[in-house]
């Protein structure tokens, strides 16, 4: 049985809690809104409505704030408005810190939808132990003299990003997010409807015993690929086929190693469909290592359309993610405030010489 992944939030409170000996050696080089709150005694939402003019904040609590911001010389963060006054032409790109192939095509598509609009693009990733904290999450963005922020997955799933993001005043747009909410941009595909259509491409071609290599178990869209996959078989079949799932995480290696344990059953799969691409090519490698001809023997599929689906050999079957429309669109809804808050694409499927008919 796999590891589905879950997605799964700490609860840390908006209240950065009482200064320590470390803060006040870091405020003495670049103090942030978290230190302000800090000083003040109140939470960075606080100090985020006196920044911004909101109400609901007291005069004594509004004068405690102003006086913090005062004894430490903080310069405030004025992201929030240069949307509205065009002073900043940058956009910022979070991305986890781990990296991966996904993420640098996605920063390339970024870059060019930029340019081409007259932007700039910096890249910000984000640890997975500050992505926990309210506070840290603050205390890294705050700074960051931006348009909006273009936030890639998983951490487009992220509550307390989201939540930092939202008290701070700070436009964002979350590409391909597994969750939906009602508040900021968006620009959503349909992970499930695609990982249905492979499967309907694999068995028209015969095949009944389909292997599936789930993604990262930190990413939203594994949890939905392997549901969709897992439903939809059994809507076909009749079964669920759990004795051909394997964890993986995304990268080729794991799906070498997905693909040796499934290949060593004793009735092993005709087809093996990855969740993405680079685990596909390691599905490839495995096979062909060990004499299997693809597809006469086993039919490979992938998930992406990454740019590597086309150079190997042979070509892989996959489902095509418009990375270049998807991050146009989320530009543009970063430097249009009125344009379309939820944008919808299609994935399509890409069928190449990877897969054929049950052997």
């Amino acid at each position: 049985m796999p590891n589905i992944p879950s997605a799964t939030t700490s609860q840390t409170p908006s209240d950065p809690g009482p200064m320590k000996e470390s803060d006040s050696q870091r405020i003495k080089s670049k103090p942030t809104i978290v230190d302000v709150a800090r000083l003040a005694g109140v939470s960075f939402k606080t100090v985020s409505r006196v920044i911004n003019n909101q109400s609901y904040v007291g005069e004594t609590t509004r004068t405690r704030v102003l006086e913090a911001i005062d004894a430490l010389s903080f310069v405030p963060n004025m992201g929030a408005r240069t949307i509205r006054g065009g002073r900043h032409m940058t956009i910022a790109l979070l991305f986890p810190e781990r990296k991966s192939q996904y993420q640098m095509e996605v920063q390339d598509a970024a870059l060019g939808a930029c340019r081409n609009a007259g932007y700039h693009l910096i890249a910000e990733s984000l640890a997975a132990e500050v992505l926990q904290n309210k506070g840290q999450i603050a205390a890294q963005l705050s700074d960051l003299r931006v348009s909006g922020f273009i936030v890639m997955p998983p951490v487009c799933d992220s509550h307390e990003l989201i939540e930092t993001l939202q008290e701070l005043s700070l436009p964002y747009s979350r590409l391909a997010p597994g969750e939906h909410l009602k508040s900021g941009a968006e620009v959503v595909v349909d992970d499930a409807a695609a990982v249905r259509t492979m499967v309907d491409h694999l068995w028209s071609l015969g095949h009944r015993r389909i292997g599936f290599i789930v993604g990262n178990a930190s990413h939203t869209s594994s949890r939905i690929r392997l549901g969709a996959f897992l439903d939809h078989f059994a809507r076909l079949a009749g079964t669920v086929p759990l004795d051909m799932v394997r964890q993986g995480d995304f990268t080729s290696r794991s799906g070498f190693e997905a693909a040796t344990d499934l290949l060593d059953l004793p009735d092993p799969p005709t087809a093996i469909f990855a969740s993405n691409d680079e685990m596909a090519t390691g599905v490839i490698s495995c096979a062909l290592g060990r004499g299997i001809a693809i597809p006469e023997k086993l039919s490979v599929c992938g998930f992406d359309d990454s740019p590597v689906a086309s150079l190997i050999w042979p070509p892989l079957t996959t489902i095509n993610q418009p990375l270049s429309e998807m991050v146009h669109a989320a530009v543009q809804q970063l430097i249009r405030p009125r344009s379309n808050r939820r944008v919808e694409l299609d994935l399509g499927l890409i069928v190449r010489q990877s897969t054929g008919p049950v052997p």
